[in-house]
């Protein structure tokens, strides 16, 4: 059974206010990109969101560094885009790393989807997944904590 709402994004029946779309930006560049294009021909709305054009970040430095949690070693997941939070895998609908589950460095811990867009989150340590505090179908920005690994 597949528990995915069919509709990956909020309804866009009318222009959203300025401060949702100056975070739209913000999140756009903090992932590297410069545009995003919204539309509905039915209500006959169109939105194109650019941002400035920066200079090229290196790829060593687009991937943030794991951050640990104080005190105890944790290793935050967190995440590389915006999107809707889907923790359990869309095809067969099992939890991609629940609470207790051993992960490598690099695998596919979330996704982030947007409309037929969907970003891998990834785990940046290997370790044991010792909680899960992302909302699942939560709308989240980049950056935004899914998960703590404790360290191998």
């Amino acid at each position: 059974m597949n528990n995915r709402p069919e509709q990956l994004v909020p309804p866009f029946d009318r222009l959203p206010e300025p401060e949702q779309i100056a975070q739209m930006a913000t999140w756009l560049a903090q992932a590297g990109l410069d545009s995003l294009e919204l539309t509905n021909a039915a209500a006959g709305l169109k939105l194109r969101i650019r941002v400035g054009q920066a200079a090229p970040v290196p790829p060593a430095a687009q991937a943030a560094p794991p951050q640990a949690d104080a005190g105890a070693g944790r290793v935050a997941v967190t995440t590389p885009y915006f999107g809707h939070l889907c923790l359990t895998h869309p095809l067969r609908d099992a939890p991609f790393a629940p609470a207790g589950t051993r992960v490598a460095q690099g695998d596919v811990v979330a996704l982030l989807t947007l409309d037929s867009l969907q970003v891998p989150v990834t785990a940046p340590v290997a370790g044991m997944v010792v909680d899960v505090v992302g909302q699942p179908g939560a709308l989240v920005g980049y950056g935004a904590p899914v998960l703590h690994i404790q360290p191998d």
